[in-house]
């Protein structure tokens, strides 16, 4: 046998060594993974077991507080019917309110205009009796300024030389 023969012949027992680990570690996997699966069946086993208790005891606890859950329920609706309620009676009685101011404030309005137009009036009467107060009193002047000039003609003495008082 020649070198090259040699060379090949090494490599195809190299290649077959090879291939024998290869094979010899896949079985062992693969018997390490069965081992894993029955494990992983029998950890589920369990599991699924307490699962299923812890999920009936849990059943069995909230059995009892569906009843409180309705109740809270119920109470939830009453409450919202009861601020509608409210909310529709507080509407109204912003309503009656609204109403009434503006009812105040028409008739407080028409006071208003009745005592600007009284204080016209007033004033206009005001400035009337004012004027007759002044041709009386302008009168009165004349009249009495028409007096004082007779008593002084009644007591001044007569001149001689006219014959007239002076």
């Amino acid at each position: 046998m020649n070198v090259k023969d040699k060379i090949i012949f090494g490599l195809l027992i190299i290649l077959i060594a090879a291939g024998g680990y290869f094979q010899w570690m896949a079985d062992d996997m693969k018997s390490r993974m069965d081992v894993l699966n029955q494990n992983d069946q029998e950890h589920l086993d369990v599991i699924d077991k307490e699962f299923r208790e812890d999920l009936r005891n849990l059943n069995l606890r909230f059995e009892g507080r569906g009843k409180h859950i309705q109740k809270a329920q119920q109470d939830i609706i009453a409450n919202t019917n009861l601020i509608n309620t409210t909310a529709a009676e507080l509407n109204e009685k912003i309503s009656d309110v609204q109403y009434n101011l503006d009812e105040y404030e028409r008739v407080t309005d028409k006071k208003i205009e009745r005592t600007n137009d009284d204080v016209a009036d007033l004033q206009d009467s005001f400035a009337s009796q004012n004027r007759q107060n002044r041709r009386k009193f302008s009168d009165l002047e004349q009249t009495l300024t028409q007096l004082q000039n007779q008593v002084k003609e009644l007591h001044e003495p007569e001149d001689p030389k006219k014959g007239k008082k002076r």
